[in-house]
């Protein structure tokens, strides 16, 4: 056995991959990674990714990222899609002028807050969120906040807009 193999395995023989997975009876689901599990001050262990992702197929909703690690609920920060969010503004006669214009207005806070609602109805209560911030800004692979292949650096964003995560506790 090489050295690299080893180092792969433990003593049983498993290999430790960092992945979070379920069994099916016949499939192992991947379901998250064990570093980005939640542990609600309650003690409840929560996948981020799986709310993440359920949100994310709305297509008014580009990025998301779930907090509550040691918090008494779950909230979530979410990028809006803006060329889907903008057109359907335009149709509704919302005026806007930015990014940042266009996620602070009051119709699509309540927009995103319908699709938090029905991404909720899928999750059991503990698991729903309960709060959620608008990003002011697209995020940016240039700016360190994604990675090459588009997903969220969940510690540059807990550092950047570690306003908003407050701002929903307090």
């Amino acid at each position: 056995m090489t050295d690299r193999r080893r180092e792969a395995l433990d003593a049983d023989g498993w290999l430790h991959t960092g992945d979070v997975g379920e069994w099916d009876g016949n499939h192992v689901k991947i379901v998250d990674r064990k570093k980005d599990i939640i542990i609600t001050s309650g003690g409840k262990n929560i996948s981020p990714s799986e709310l993440e992702n359920r949100l994310k197929v709305s297509p008014f909703i580009k990025e998301v990222m779930v907090i509550g690690d040691r918090r008494k609920f779950i909230s979530a920060l979410i990028g809006i899609e803006f060329d889907v969010v903008s057109n359907w503004a335009q149709r509704k006669g919302i005026t806007f002028t930015t990014y940042r214009d266009l996620s602070e207005k009051p119709e699509v806070i309540k927009l995103i807050q319908k699709q938090v609602d029905e991404a909720n109805a899928d999750f059991a209560r503990v698991e729903q969120i309960k709060k959620f911030e608008l990003l002011p800004k697209e995020l940016d692979h240039d700016q360190g906040e994604l990675t090459a292949t588009q997903k969220i650096k969940r510690k540059v964003l807990a550092d950047q807009f570690a306003d908003l995560i407050e701002g929903m506790y307090t």
